[in-house]
């Protein structure tokens, strides 16, 4: 073969080298979508770029970059999902790889990650919150950028003022991305209750300030007209304050604001205080209890320790226990110690008889309130009393049986004047045995006092 020949075969072998080689795979297309990603209140961006599935490629290389933080991730979807908390402007290169390793082409796009800050109303500083709905008042901005609200005036810090949905819209001037985010400003409702304020005198009032969406503790109190303000303490459902009308003031009010923005006001009237006139004879720490409750009565069962009320020659027709019902009566003639009354009618069962006994309960006890706290009273009763059986059954015959008793009472005050009463007793009476019978009554009820106002005094 001369050199002709051989210089012939080695061209078509590359020929044919070069056409069994594959191909690398086309650059991917990118998707249209947005190229800007808000990081709203404190939360990364989640940002999502896709392209159409390349023919033949197995996987995608995917090269994230800002200036300081370049990232390679490898991807087998065609789509890119990531959250990002840094801002700034980010280039994304996305290649092709397909089986046999080769690369295609990259396709590149840029992306801006923009920072969102949400302040809430009666709030100082951002915050980080998953909320999309804030009350009036509450503050947005980004860092570079000025933000605007709706339709309204751009601003490096925005406000809301008036409730609906909306958008806050931040940037878009020359070479700025544009970033919005969609919200819902909620109303904040200020209100109380409250009667003629005395002209002179401190008056401590709660106004409540309610909305749908968090509230910050930095709210600010305005006085209009002749009032003067004491002490302002934020609490759960609004704002307690202390406040003073003028000599000669009729009219007055307070506005109540959340960084510098009107949240309501209320408006008050103020009287001058009557004059207090001390009725002869009649002391002013005098004061009666009235009330009702329900409960229940225990009594020993066991042979000769059961109960001798009614005289049963059977210890199974002894009484046992039941549930009870009354109605105290106190007199307090001073603030801490009075004489109550009670009269009561138990149903217990007895022992080892079928039925049930009707039980009438008189008593008479000194009450003494021993520790106060706020709503929260604890008393110590002693007294003595009487049981009367009124029923016949078996062996046990009507008739009536003299007692001692000591125990106590907690008490809540759920509103003025009105407590929920725990009271728990031990009473002392004869057992068919002449010895003791030890009976422990139990019972919950509700009292309501009249008269002296020093409750808690």
């Amino acid at each position: 073969m001369g050199p002709r020949a051989c210089l012939v075969g080695c061209v078509l072998f590359a020929t044919a080298s070069v056409a069994a080689a594959p191909k690398p795979p086309a650059a991917p297309t990118i998707a249209a979508g947005p190229r800007t990603f808000v990081a709203f209140a404190g939360r990364p961006a989640a940002v999502r770029i896709g392209w159409a599935a390349v023919p033949g490629a197995a996987r995608y290389r995917v090269r994230w970059s800002d200036a300081a933080h370049p990232v390679e991730l490898i991807l087998t979807a065609p789509a890119l999902e990531r959250f990002e908390s840094r801002t700034g402007q980010h280039r994304v290169s996305i290649a092709a790889i397909d089986e046999h390793g080769q690369v295609s082409a990259p396709a590149e796009v840029s992306l801006d990650i923009v920072a969102i800050t949400a302040t809430r109303a009666g709030s100082e500083q951002p915050e980080a919150t998953d909320a999309t709905a804030f009350a009036s008042g509450a503050r947005f901005a980004s860092p570079g950028l000025r933000c605007r609200i709706g339709g309204g005036v751009p601003a490096d810090i925005v406000t809301a003022t008036v409730p609906g949905a909306t958008t806050v819209r931040c940037g878009g001037g020359p070479g700025q991305p544009t970033a919005e985010v969609p919200l819902v400003i909620t109303p904040v409702i200020v209100s109380a209750q409250t009667a003629p304020l005395r002209r002179g005198t401190p008056t401590r009032i709660h106004v409540s300030v309610a909305s749908t969406a968090p509230l910050g503790d930095r709210l600010e109190v305005e006085a209009v007209g002749d009032l003067s303000l004491g002490d302002i303490k934020r609490t759960r459902g609004g704002i307690d304050v202390v406040i003073t009308a003028g000599a000669g003031t009729e009219e007055a009010g307070l506005i109540l604001r959340a960084s510098s923005v009107e949240l309501g006001r209320l408006r008050l009237v103020a009287l001058d205080a009557p004059p207090t006139v001390m009725g002869p004879g009649k002391p002013d720490w005098f004061a009666v209890d009235l009330g009702g409750y329900v409960g229940a009565i225990t009594t020993p069962q066991l042979g000769d320790d059961a109960l001798a009320l009614g005289d049963p020659l059977d210890a199974g027709d002894a009484n046992a226990s039941g549930p009870l019902a009354g109605a105290p009566l106190g007199v307090f003639p001073t603030r801490r110690v009075g004489l109550e009354v009670e009269l009561g009618l138990a149903a217990p069962s007895y022992v080892g008889r079928l039925g049930v006994a009707a039980l009438l309960i008189t008593r008479a006890q000194i009450a003494a309130r021993i520790a106060e706290e706020g709503r929260f009273g604890l008393r110590a009763l002693v007294g003595g009393g009487a049981l009367s059986l009124l029923s016949q059954n078996g062996t046990s015959r009507p008739g009536t049986m003299g007692n001692v008793h000591y125990g106590g009472a907690f008490s809540v005050e759920t509103r003025r004047n009105v407590s929920v009463r725990f009271q728990a007793l031990h009473v002392i009476t004869v057992a068919r045995d002449a010895g003791y019978a030890h009976c422990v009554e139990l019972t919950v009820g509700v009292v309501t006092r009249l008269g002296r106002r020093d409750r808690w005094k």
